[in-house]
């Protein structure tokens, strides 16, 4: 049984089927309307996608939960369940929203690529498989989700790649389905010692379960969501995955793909499994600290600007991680905050990234410099985006990142909480220097006829720029909907 209000109108079923139903007409249709037409009809097939969730808003407000719920495999009695509630609704509306943006930057920034038309079909399906991810009410179902992410996101990597696409294609498909690996065996174990694959059957039988067998289902489960997240000692392939993908791509990847992790570990393991996650948390918290300082100490030996912004993602998921293990209410929520801010500020840096490499062909930030001039939007796009993930006042990143760090002291992680905040002095210092290597300084030579990047690119830029700050002025307009689901999370947990 799916809990909360049923929906009368089925918006959160055609936010997922809409992008699955345009990516075939965008497929057969895309040679004939060519690269404008078909980036367009992308654009608005996600945006219809993104309006009619947002349609659920009325109703999550007033109810806290909302959920469909469809036949499906009537043999093992098995529904077809979608939910938005304070957890999975804004993470939904995020993702959907980014893909909505990176639809229309494609459309300028691929133009001098092949077969448009399949990579609007796989951006379609990539996005449906998502928001499924975010949406679904049992395991069977999120895990069939979780593949229809991972397969077109291969392809868009292998095939419009830079570097070695099919290598680095490859050690993607392979790391990532070592993790989903992992993953179906935990869902199947899970299975087993409960006879269920509805999530909101699983508390009542689990409290027959054996607390070891518990802590390994647990492990083994987030291990997969480690690998999504990019969580050290999982992280090798996100670097030259985030890096040698097509810039729109490397938005959605880094900007809300391995956010997926972040929402399974938070709705599975915390809600769901809160004791075997409890008895883990300190160890989690290390690894997360582990995982700040490694991705921002690698970010800072970098030169290519696109994988310094990898191997800062692999430490601002460290951030995340840090503030869900510290079980405290206030680091919960700001680590949900935080999938948020990250989301919209790396988006922004990466497509700041390929404004750059787009107009330049340059991506080496030593051939860099005195850009500010040449690309003023792009220069305070670049800075808005920096500033915020290196946690700089008043914008978002600060708010989310030192909520994290007083709920690690909160819990008594003291030292780890300490270490945490170097990492921000770290992630400052890259930064500082990647802005000031590429809007200041000399201009090489080459570089006297650079221009701004077609509008198609520079509107979603302003756009996140825009979310940028507002969510630093007013961090409540998220908070009020992470907050509900912070309290469930701690309360579940046992936190303080």
């Amino acid at each position: 049984m799916v809990p909360g209000y049923s929906s009368p109108t089925p918006n959160m079923l055609a936010a997922i089927v809409i992008p699955v139903v345009a990516a075939p007409i965008a497929y057969l249709f895309g040679k004939r309307i060519g690269r404008v037409g078909n980036g367009i009809f992308s654009f608005l097939a996600l945006a219809v996608a993104t309006a009619l969730l947002w349609w659920d808003v009325g109703s999550v407000i007033q109810h806290g939960q909302v959920h469909e719920v469809y036949s499906w495999i009537s043999l093992f009695n098995m529904e077809f369940g979608l939910l938005a509630d304070w957890l999975s609704f804004p993470i939904a509306i995020i993702i959907l929203s980014m893909c909505t943006l990176s639809a229309v930057y494609s459309i300028a920034y691929m133009e001098r690529e092949p077969n448009q038309e399949n990579y609007f079909t796989f951006l379609l399906l990539f996005s449906a498989g998502m928001v499924g991810v975010i949406l679904s009410t049992n395991l069977i179902q999120f895990y069939l989700f979780w593949e229809l992410m991972l397969i077109p996101s291969y392809f868009l990597i292998a095939h419009w790649g830079t570097g070695r696409p099919k290598v680095i294609g490859f050690k993607y498909f392979l790391f990532t389905h070592a993790g989903a690996a992992c993953l179906i065996f935990g869902i199947v174990w899970l299975f087993v010692v409960t006879g269920t694959f509805n999530l909101y059957e699983l508390p009542m039988l689990l409290a027959q379960v054996d607390s070891s067998i518990l802590r390994a289902i647990m492990i083994l489960m987030f291990i997969g969501f480690a690998v999504k997240m990019a969580i050290f000692p999982f992280h090798s392939w996100l670097p030259d995955a985030h890096a040698e993908a097509p810039t729109p791509i490397s938005v959605l990847l880094s900007g809300v793909m391995i956010k997926c992790g972040v929402y399974a570990t938070a709705r599975i393991a915390l809600t769901f499994l809160p004791g075997a996650t409890h008895a883990v948390a300190y160890g989690l918290s290390a690894l997360a600290v582990v995982t700040m300082i490694w991705g921002g100490v690698m970010a800072l030996a970098q030169t290519d600007i696109k994988r310094l912004l990898a191997y800062s993602s692999i430490s601002q998921m460290g951030y995340i991680l840090f503030g869900l293990a510290s079980y405290t209410m206030v680091g919960v929520a700001g680590g949900l905050f935080h999938i948020i801010n990250h989301a919209v500020a790396k988006g922004l840096l990466f497509m700041c990234a390929g404004a750059i490499i787009h107009e330049t062909g340059i991506r080496d930030l030593r051939q860099l410099g005195g850009l500010a001039g040449k690309m003023p939007v792009t220069a305070v796009a670049c800075l808005i985006g920096a500033l915020s993930i290196a946690g700089t006042p008043p914008l978002g990143g600060f708010a989310s990142e030192w909520m994290i760090f007083f709920g690690g002291f909160q819990s008594g992680y003291t030292v780890l909480a300490a270490l945490a905040i170097i990492a921000t002095i770290l992630t400052a210092g890259y930064y500082l220097w990647m802005i000031k290597r590429v809007f200041f300084g000399e201009k090489p030579q080459g570089l006297e006829h650079v221009h701004e990047a077609p509008l198609t690119m520079l509107a979603p830029m302003m756009i996140l720029t825009f979310f940028a700050v507002i969510f630093g002025i007013y961090p409540n307009a998220v908070l009020q909907m992470f907050g509900p689901a912070a309290h469930q999370i701690t309360q579940t947990m046992g936190g303080p």
